[in-house]
């Protein structure tokens, strides 16, 4: 169906019986591909394969990401089922909201070891496998939240781990593996805080899974230790690339710092330099297909 090199992959996709994992799914299903899905309802995640066509390309694995048992389980599946692993999508997430000194210590907790411990789990499982076999591809669920986002500090806080921890996977792995990371913004998505109302451009989940198909395939072969962002504009979906924090100019004096000269540095250079604050904080500049210049949020 796609010709970029996905047919007869075996494909883990964690939370993927609902939401955005389960546009992923459908996507690699519709690409040839082969899906381990998984979620915490055992009835229900297999209900889900049920529906998407169980067999020979659909198996199900229930539990928890936060657990590695699961983690474990979730690989030996696809092993047993297809014979292989070939890529990991590390989807599952929670959301907790509110400011950070009124939140529930559980749901802090909760959010901590799914989003991010359940990342690292299911990821060393996948790249135990990929390293031994030097192939495979990890496809991280970062967020642009990472740049910090209002009454959200914890989840914003796991999701800018997840990015550090794709950038150093991707520098430790072998050369035949791959791992990158997403950034997606859609509507109806399980993590999408209370009250919010999308925008008319805001995209249905759906609308993200060919960017995960892509970094599966073969296709990606030269994408290694990136968060690729899609977005919805009023021009139609945007595609780019967050990119990776980087140290500023730094002032050197001899003489070493004292805090007064440390003021005057922020007065006369540093002070001029401090980026603004937040996902949200200034427009975000891009070129549309065909060259006419737009400018979104």
């Amino acid at each position: 169906m796609t010709g970029i090199g996905i047919e007869g992959k075996a494909v883990v996709v964690t939370g993927s019986a609902r939401g955005l994992g389960l546009g992923y799914a459908r996507h690699l299903l519709a690409a040839g591909a082969r899906v381990v899905l998984n979620d915490l309802d055992a009835e229900f995640t297999r209900a889900v394969a049920g529906e998407l066509g169980a067999g020979d390309a659909v198996a199900w694995c229930a539990g928890s990401v936060a657990d590695p048992a699961t983690a474990d389980a979730l690989v030996a599946t696809c092993l047993r089922h297809f014979g292989r692993i070939d890529g990991l999508v590390n989807n599952a997430g929670v959301r907790p909201e509110g400011l950070s000194w009124e939140e529930d210590p559980e749901a802090t907790r909760r959010a901590v070891e799914v989003n991010l411990l359940g990342t690292l789990y299911c990821g060393a499982a996948a790249l135990r496998v990929f390293q031994a076999q030097d192939s495979g591809s990890v496809v991280n669920v970062s967020s642009r939240a990472q740049t910090g986002i209002e009454r959200s500090a914890t989840y914003a806080a796991t999701k800018g781990a997840v990015a550090s921890l794709t950038y150093s996977w991707a520098l430790d792995a072998p050369p035949g593996v791959r791992v990158n990371a997403i950034a997606p913004q859609a509507r109806g998505t399980g993590t999408r805080r209370a009250g919010w109302v999308p925008r008319p451009e805001e995209p249905e989940p759906d609308a993200m899974a060919p960017l995960v198909t892509f970094l599966l395939s073969d296709a990606a072969r030269g994408v290694r230790g990136q968060v690729v962002r899609m977005i919805g504009t009023t021009d139609g979906l945007a595609l780019g690339l967050v990119h990776h924090p980087r140290g500023g100019r730094l002032l050197a004096d001899p003489r070493g710092w004292t805090a007064e000269g440390i003021a005057a540095a922020f007065d006369a250079e540093l002070g001029r330099e401090q980026d603004p604050v937040g996902a949200l904080s200034r427009p975000v500049g891009y070129l549309r297909l065909g060259d006419t210049r737009v400018t979104v949020r």
